[in-house]
């Protein structure tokens, strides 16, 4: 890589100063925590021994744990995280060198608000005394897939069953066992499950001892597990049913200490062949990352099991990591995005058990250092293994565009948010806490070279393995081994909400010295356009940038901006299709922003040349061109431009951001004349039917992942443009398909052909053979292709049976999959009349909504997206915030009800809001300059398709 001379002083300026000052910031950022929801701190836990008695009959679990405590203060209660548990007795027993005293607790009062329990006692527990608090009590095996909750699935008999598991992050720890529930009160637990003899038992550890034990004139087996490391309440896992498994070896050759690790994945009876695949991805992953971590994995298994409800993808508990079926099970048949997903899945999960098991972040509020390095390093676990499959190109088209996309929102939140609440904490398991976190890492990753990044990580692990560690911990080891002041460089990047966007004011070229300089300016990117003076002059990013030119496309200068404006010079050249370009491969999180002339060089050299470009380079060319139009920094005409120019563009990643831009411009023209909405679509056929009809739609077992992802996708661009040859070639192919002839759609087709079809008919013949599929399939991912495509019908009468009987109807859809059909609608041809009706489902469904998705990690707040997001027009928007408020209701206790209910949901919320009038605004400014381009182009649009 070419360093630039004039510019070595700025990067220099990193490296060996002091981050004093931060480390002071540090202390007063973490001052608000004292408006946490956090327990009083006069004691605090060491060690768990628990035994849980499960009840599959009557879904309640009996529970008794010992918690040794340490006495910081005298005090004479004891507070605790409790949720939904009855409290039978708890007694204390004070631990002196001589003697032993006990007594009872003289009260126990359950705050449900607070979800705690206070024990009071009547003699005063000295400060210093090491204590234990002996608690029995009961719980309830819930249904919303939280704290020790029931799954349900139909045997081989066709007799419904059920097995029970943990989900405890963030904060349902607390539903099954009194604890102190908070990241860095770490402990270790020593775990017995009581449970029928025909079941088998599993928690974090190996176990140690089974034994028969007599319960209620029952016989039961009492499995006893080895004592856990120290760890946060979160992690700990149970799960008890009928399961089977399969095994392999994980022989890690670094570091020199490293053990082999049984590896087992875990299903229900009958279903252990679908895990082969994730097995052995987990085997290599823990083999990679003990290399690249060079630290052992420090327990003797892991444990990876398919449940039937789930509420996340997956959840990293340490040693026995718990997945949705379609996030861990692949058979012969499986499309390959599902199977890239099961890798990568596998990948952040195992690499959590050491960023966020192993070195947890010491409150909510860094949730990034768990979620964001997960997110990378799972990445990186994905590449080592199939590198053919190019994950990181696709890393800019998914979680570097997500992050990208909500971070334009002044509803964002930075990377560090401070969090108060349960409910607060988990809004923030979104894009920016996973994509933007992974993002700004791979930006930091690429600025300190990937060698001297890894190495700093590292030496953060060992420093502070088994214990809880902040940001600033992670940036004083990347800085002792960088020679930069990391802490300096990244602050604004955590720190601050939204991101730079960079724009030339001016350009000097100097021809007798072959240079450029530019003149740049950086301001924080709003999707909506209306950055105010006040909000521009309080943003500032200390931005690494890289430039590369046609001199050198494929070897860039460095450069460090630290100010507003900035002047930067590198070597240049007028030539045929000169250009220069920001943000080589899309490393850094940040726009360009191009003016007319600018936008049309790059526009020239793309069309003269697309190897000019790197791959990521030309997503980020299609991504900025589209932001930019959106935002009013450009217009929408330059963009679409842009996207002309990308007709010989041959590459699966870049025609995806292609198609998913283009798409983004139809969203805006929902209430526009059918001539206008033709136009874009005229477009996307423009681009993508050649490629359908020449990809055809035979697809071959022999055939790359990328070009069976490819085939797919440029198919779904020119059905979904209205190519009639493509849709009816999918329509004979699905018909064929419900009639029996499976060989008529290769799973990898069948999701764009359920949903042509579907499209395509006015009746309720394709929307019965979907939910027949859904009904009748024991496959997952054929299940829930079936559900997420089963509502995007023309027929109101689909949307409401849709919305009543598939959705309200609690016996046909998991909780947990209620997101597939009801985004299905969005699918509807009919989108206009459908988007009024799923907002009139919210409203008139929301207590119903609220009691049974709120407990589930997320599925409120997607469903509140779900049903407000793509609608245009002010007025809608001012409405959604009327009815937030509880404007329509009688009373001030309705409105304070409603308010406190739309807490759990605030955030998704207001992004949904925020999105209506940003879309608003984008058509109001444009929609004169997207007619004119359609018109001015649509002969030569018309004479491609």
């Amino acid at each position: 890589m070419t360093w630039s001379t004039r510019n070595q002083q700025s990067v220099e300026s990193y490296k060996n100063t002091s981050f004093s000052t931060l480390l002071v910031q540090q202390k007063q950022y973490s001052g608000s925590s004292t408006s946490r929801e956090v327990l009083p701190t006069n004691v605090k836990p060491s060690h768990y021994s628990l035994s849980i008695t499960p009840n599959f009959e009557s879904f309640e679990f009996a529970g008794h744990v010992q918690i040794s405590l340490d006495v910081k203060e005298e005090t004479s209660t004891i507070v605790a995280n409790a949720n939904e548990l009855n409290i039978k007795s708890a007694s204390i027993v004070v631990v002196h060198v001589k003697t032993e005293t006990t007594q009872t607790a003289k009260a126990i009062t359950l705050d449900k608000k607070k979800e705690t329990v206070t024990f009071e006692f009547e003699t005063p527990l000295p400060a210093g005394a090491k204590v234990e608090l002996t608690v029995d009590y009961t719980g309830i095996h819930n249904d919303q897939m939280a704290g020790l909750y029931r799954s349900s699935y139909t045997g081989k008999d066709d007799v419904k069953k059920h097995l029970v598991v943990t989900q405890f992050e963030a904060t349902d720890c607390r539903r099954a066992i009194p604890c102190w529930d908070e990241p860095n009160l770490k402990a270790t637990f020593d775990v017995k499950l009581i449970v029928d003899p025909v079941f088998c038992a599993l928690s974090n550890m190996n176990q140690t001892e089974e034994r028969t034990v007599q319960h209620e004139n029952k016989s039961l087996k009492e499995i006893t597990f080895a004592r856990t490391p120290i760890m946060s309440t979160y992690l700990l896992a149970m799960a008890v049913g009928d399961f089977e498994y399969i095994e392999t070896m994980a022989q890690p050759k670094l570091p020199a200490n490293a053990k082999p690790i049984t590896v087992r994945v875990y299903t229900l009876k009958g279903q252990s062949h679908l895990g082969k695949f994730a097995l052995d991805v987990g085997a290599r992953t823990l083999e990679y990352f003990s290399e690249y971590f060079d630290l052992a994995y420090p327990l003797p298994k892991m444990d990876m099991i398919a449940i039937p409800d789930f509420g996340a993808g997956a959840m990293e508990n340490w040693g026995l990591v718990t997945y949705r079926e379609v996030m861990l099970l692949v058979d012969e048949n499986t499309s390959a995005p599902a199977k890239q997903g099961v890798a990568y899945v596998v990948g952040h999960e195992l690499a959590h058990q050491w960023f966020g098991n192993l070195v947890t972040m010491d409150w909510w509020s860094e949730l990034w250092l768990n979620e964001g390095f997960a997110t990378f390093v799972g990445w990186l676990a994905t590449d080592n293994i199939f590198p053919e499959w190019k994950v990181w190109t696709q890393f800019v088209t998914g979680d570097y565009s997500k992050g990208m996309g909500l971070d334009s929102m002044r509803s964002s939140h930075p990377i560090e948010v401070d969090v108060q609440s349960p409910a607060e904490i988990n809004q923030i398991f979104d894009a920016i806490s996973y994509s933007k976190g992974a993002s700004v890492i791979r930006m930091l990753s690429s600025f300190l070279t990937t060698e001297i990044f890894s190495a700093g990580v590292r030496i953060y692990l060992k420093k502070f393995a088994y214990s809880n560690a902040t940001t600033l911990d992670l940036w004083a080891a990347l800085s002792e081994v960088s020679g930069h002041d990391v802490a300096k460089l990244m602050y604004s990047w955590t720190r601050t909400m939204g991101y730079p966007i960079l724009s030339v004011t001016n350009e000097e070229f100097d021809e007798s010295k072959q240079e450029l300089t530019l003149t740049v300016r950086q301001s924080r990117f709003l999707s909506s356009g209306d950055l105010t003076p006040d909000e521009d002059a309080s943003s500032l990013w200390t931005v690494p940038l890289t430039i590369v030119t046609h001199v050198n496309p494929h070897s860039p200068t460095r450069h460090v901006l630290t100010e507003k404006e900035t002047k930067i010079t590198f070597p240049y050249s007028h030539e045929n299709n000169f250009f220069w370009k920001f943000n080589y491969r899309s490393n850094g999180f940040y726009r360009t922003n191009l003016d007319t002339k600018q936008q049309a060089h790059l526009g020239a050299a793309l069309a003269a040349n697309l190897s000019l470009f790197t791959t990521e380079d030309r997503i980020g060319i299609i991504s900025d061109a589209f932001a930019t139009a959106k935002s009013g920094n450009s217009l929408t005409a330059g963009a679409l431009d842009i996207s002309r120019g990308f007709v010989a563009e041959e590459d699966f990643i870049v025609l995806s951001e292609l198609s998913a831009n283009v798409a983004s411009v139809s969203v805006i023209l929902l209430n526009e004349s059918e001539e206008v909405r033709n136009g874009i679509d005229m477009l996307k056929r423009y681009l993508f039917s050649p490629k359908a009809k020449a990809s055809g739609f035979e697809y071959s077992k022999t055939e790359g992942h990328l070009a069976a992802m490819k085939r797919t996708l440029v198919i779904a661009a020119a059905a979904d443009a209205k190519d009639p040859v493509v849709i009816k070639e999918l329509i004979d192919r699905f018909h064929k398909f419900v009639g029996g002839d499976e060989s008529a759609l290769d799973t990898n087709l069948r999701s764009i052909a359920y949903r042509t079809a579907c499209k395509n008919t006015d009746d309720e013949s394709v929307f019965e053979a979907l939910l027949n599929i859904y009904k009748t399939s024991t496959n997952v991912e054929a299940r829930l292709t079936a559900l997420s495509t089963l509502g995007a019908s023309p027929n109101i009468n689909v949307v409401n049976r849709v919305l009543n009987e598939v959705l309200m109807d609690g016996n046909l859809v998991r909780l947990q999959d209620m997101m597939y059909p009801l985004n299905s609608l969005r699918s509807s041809p009919a989108l206009k009349e459908v988007l009024p009706i799923m907002w009139n489902f919210l409203k008139s469904n929301w207590p119903v909504l609220y009691e049974r998705l709120k407990p589930s990690l997320g599925l409120l707040g997607a469903s509140v997206q779900l049903c407000v997001s793509g609608q245009i027009g002010n007025a809608f928007a001012d409405e959604v915030e009327a009815w937030s408020r509880g404007d329509e209701l009688a009373t001030d206790e309705e409105k304070a009800t409603r308010v406190e209910q739309l807490k759990a949901a605030q955030r998704p919320l207001n992004q949904s809001i925020e999105r209506v009038r940003s879309s608003t605004k984008w058509l109001e400014r444009d929609r004169e300059t997207i007619q004119k381009w359609i018109e001015s182009n649509k002969t030569v649009l018309s004479n491609s398709c």
